[in-house]
């Protein structure tokens, strides 16, 4: 389990880095304004405004104040004052290279940014999580109170791909905070359904104890 673990958020961060090196900063921008037309869609402008705000909040407090955005900037792309400390070398990468890095690290923190303000879109939905876990939760216990009362076995088969599923639904969104284009915010709440039903079948096919 922890290797799977380890290797998912390798392959999490393998995403990071391949939406940083290949996306375009065009591509993001154009990610960014239309998930905000499908947030005032399926909302309202009240509520796009409040969770873009509150993002930006976060963004601000994480990465601007603390410097850490700045730093990433100084540490590829030289100041002016570097170059013309550098005799002979003003001018190496001036219109090539660094523009060019300075291009990935904007893709870079847009992502960051939208990775915010999809976790604070998902958080929008927590009200619902609990609403939709608990009717579910109760009834997989219920179902397996009923099960231990009869000759009814749980099926081992059951119990553990229901928890693969979780897992995996899981595991998507997490894959859903960076992916390379506009994630609907239906997909919260469809996800929150699959997680739900897997942990009803979890739960009633949990195995007897003694």
């Amino acid at each position: 389990m922890q290797r799977n673990l380890l290797f998912s958020l390798m392959i999490w961060l393998l995403e990071v880095i391949l939406v940083a090196s290949f996306v375009s900063d065009r591509w993001t921008r154009e990610i960014q304004a239309t998930e905000d037309r499908m947030l005032i869609a399926y909302f309202d402008a009240k509520k796009e405004a409040e969770i873009r705000h509150t993002a930006q909040h976060w963004f601000d407090q994480l990465f601007v104040r603390t410097g850490m955005r700045e730093s990433v900037y100084r540490y590829f792309i030289p100041t002016e004052r570097e170059r013309q400390m550098s005799k002979g070398f003003e001018d190496v990468g001036r219109n090539d290279l660094f523009p060019f890095i300075q291009s990935r690290l904007d893709v870079l923190w847009d992502t960051v940014y939208q990775m915010i303000k999809r976790f604070v879109m998902a958080c929008a939905w927590l009200p619902f999580l609990a609403v939709v876990i608990l009717p579910f939760a109760v009834d997989g216990l219920i179902r397996r109170k009923v099960s231990q009362t009869n000759f009814d076995y749980p099926s081992p088969m059951a119990h553990r791909y229901s928890l693969y599923v979780m897992l995996g639904a899981l595991y998507l969104l997490l894959m859903g905070l960076t992916l390379p284009f506009p994630v609907p915010p239906q997909s919260m709440p469809i996800g929150i359904f699959i997680v739900a039903w897997a942990m009803n079948t979890l739960l009633a096919n949990t195995q007897k104890r003694v």
